[in-house]
């Protein structure tokens, strides 16, 4: 993320390490309340401004982190506490750094922008083509406008036309870490405003900070393999669906078993078991894109589904449609009597009784005894107990 430069006497200040020109930053700010006194605090007991986070990383140099599976992007932006905790940080700092009544991360999907972590203003989502959002990708880089009234090509975007009828606007762009534009870190208010060079490249920097811990949360959660969840996160996802569940929802569960994985590796090598792995994975990630389901690797041929609002025949023909999906792959095996490469599927299903239920543990080690009847059985089936 490129930031502006420093000039006149700012050198200095662009001379000095990013948590020094945060510092030096606010310190040209007026004078701050003890409720911003506390926000500048948190700005570098969090390290907000660490060289790390400033820096625009090669996503080579963390492990995992490029190219993960869009639902797992999708679920650490909405759902992951640890993000949800980086944007309340990031937008209260820019709030106090630039005095703006109103700032917000700004989630894009295909239809609609999101907020998050939203300070001094609570946003409800808007159609993605009336967004200022949609400006910032288009931009490319960091937007600004003091005075909306004065700009034709923003008066129709929402926020400016409806409340909070916003006149000055400031935002980055949030790139994931394949480069792909996300979102934005935004500044707003009702009343035009100008924005100086200390003010932007703390907007930057916040911008890169947000980048950076996206990237290495990633890197904490996904499999590098098979860019599915790794098992840790795989097992705190299923443990907060299960929590976020409506008491008496239906919710399976599932164990997945690549079938005679051990000769596979023997006869053709560990790089072609990389291979199928990663085969198998793409498999699970479509079906779990397209269901709801987390889908995790949790060891070794391995895998873990949780099927959320679902009754037990739509379970069994959504693991029926991974089991088939990753027959028809023909991946050849020949220590497997089917000849290719095959699944056995185990799975549970089960009721969500109340907020502290762990029910699903129950449930997941139900679904292990099913996998291993269906093992026992012949291989290449889905059991549900």
């Amino acid at each position: 993320m490129t930031c502006p430069a420093s000039t006149g006497p700012e050198r200095n200040a662009a001379s000095k390490p990013p948590a020094a020109v945060a510092f030096l930053n606010f310190r040209r700010q007026p004078p701050l309340s003890p409720e911003n006194r506390l926000l500048q605090t948190s700005v570098l007991q969090r390290s907000a401004f660490d060289p790390a986070a400033a820096q625009d990383l090669d996503s080579s140099n963390v492990a995992g982190s490029h190219n993960a599976a869009p639902s797992v992007t999708e679920w650490l932006l909405h759902d992951d506490q640890v993000m949800r905790e980086c944007f309340r940080h990031a937008t209260e700092i820019l709030r106090c750094a630039t005095g703006v009544a109103m700032t917000a991360v700004m989630l894009l999907d295909s239809d609609h922008q999101h907020y998050r972590g939203e300070a001094g203003v609570v946003l409800p989502a808007i159609p993605r083509r009336n967004s200022l959002s949609e400006r910032v990708i288009q931009n490319g880089g960091i937007f600004v406008v003091e005075d909306t009234a004065l700009r034709s090509d923003v008066q129709e975007c929402a926020l400016v036309k409806f409340p909070p009828h916003v006149r000055f606007y400031a935002a980055v762009p949030i790139r994931l870490p394949d480069g792909a534009i996300v979102g934005a870190l935004c500044a707003m208010d009702p009343q035009p405003r100008k924005i100086d060079d200390a003010q932007r490249t703390v907007l930057c920097r916040l911008g890169a900070m947000i980048e950076n811990d996206l990237k290495l949360r990633t890197a904490a959660a996904v499999d590098p393999l098979t860019q599915l969840f790794n098992r840790r996160y795989t097992l705190e996802s299923i443990h907060r669906r299960w929590q976020d569940a409506r008491d008496g929802e239906g919710i399976g569960a599932a164990m997945i078993d690549i079938d005679w994985f051990k000769q596979y590796n023997d006869n053709y090598g560990h790089d072609a078991g990389d291979a199928c792995l990663r085969s198998v994975s793409v498999v699970l990630q479509r079906e779990a894109e397209l269901h709801g389901m987390v889908a995790g690797r949790i060891g070794g041929e391995e895998f873990a589904l949780l099927v959320g609002q679902t009754q037990r025949p739509a379970m069994n023909r959504v693991l029926e449609r991974v089991r088939a999906g990753v027959e028809r792959l023909a991946i050849e095996h020949r220590g497997s009597p089917f000849g290719r490469v095959t699944l056995s599927i185990g799975g549970s299903h089960t009721y969500r009784n109340s907020p502290r239920d762990n029910g699903y543990r129950e449930a997941f080690m139900v679904a292990d005894r099913a996998l291993y009847r269906a093992k026992g059985g012949g291989r290449n089936c889905v059991l549900i107990d």
